[in-house]
């Protein structure tokens, strides 16, 4: 064998080496659980509390304060009564009620007129004369607003303490009860169911009588 046939026995196994390596470390393309350019992972659930709804909005239609009451017709009777400092106190329920006697021949009307606005209105005011069963008990009147027959009722009793020791003589008493405001028109007054007079600009009387709660 000559020199040139023996190096050629030599390359060639390195050449057919060199060439399966190549074909062997060819890369294969990889088909399990390609990854997806438009796939992104779904939302979180989230286990916070949504954010509250927002407060209703303020009703600016309607006034923020109540509008004050119209002013009362002059020509109408008013059914505001004055105080007059007799009437039913805290504390009664736990006094004893009693009678009063009232001297109805000495009861007085005081009228003041105003002739504006117009129609004119009158301002009443009754003065009660009496007694009281005794210098412990004390005087009530509770005054009803007129009725649609213009009457008046006044309820006129005493209170005084349960058991209460005291002397056995009559205690005198002047009582000035405010009325209200009427029309100019004429008016009954009622005591405890009794009459004791009209009035429409003047005083009435009647007779003394003894008045029983």
């Amino acid at each position: 064998m000559s020199f040139r046939n023996y190096a050629v026995l030599l390359i060639l196994p390195l050449v057919l080496v060199a060439c399966a390596d190549t074909t062997a470390t060819q890369p294969v393309p990889v088909t399990e659980n390609p990854i997806s350019a438009t796939t992104y992972p779904g939302p979180i659930n989230s286990t916070l509390p949504a954010y509250p709804n927002p407060e209703p909005a303020m009703d600016t239609s309607a006034p923020v304060n109540p509008a004050y009451p119209e002013p009362g017709n002059a020509g109408t009777n008013s059914t505001v009564i004055p105080p007059s400092g007799y009437e039913p106190q805290p504390g009664d329920e736990n006094l004893k009620r009693g009678p009063v006697f009232l001297d109805i021949a000495n009861t007085q009307f005081s009228i003041s007129q105003f002739s504006s606005p117009v129609p004119p209105t009158i301002q009443a005011e009754v003065v009660l004369h009496g007694n009281l069963p005794n210098p412990c008990h004390s005087l009530r009147v509770v005054v009803a607003p007129v009725d649609e027959n213009r009457v008046i009722n006044l309820e006129v009793y005493s209170v005084v303490k349960p058991d209460e020791a005291c002397i056995t003589v009559l205690e005198p008493f002047t009582a000035s009860i405010p009325l209200g405001s009427y029309s100019d028109d004429q008016y009954t007054m009622m005591v405890n169911g009794e009459w004791i007079g009209e009035f429409s600009g003047s005083s009435g009387v009647a007779p003394a009588v003894p008045v029983t709660p």
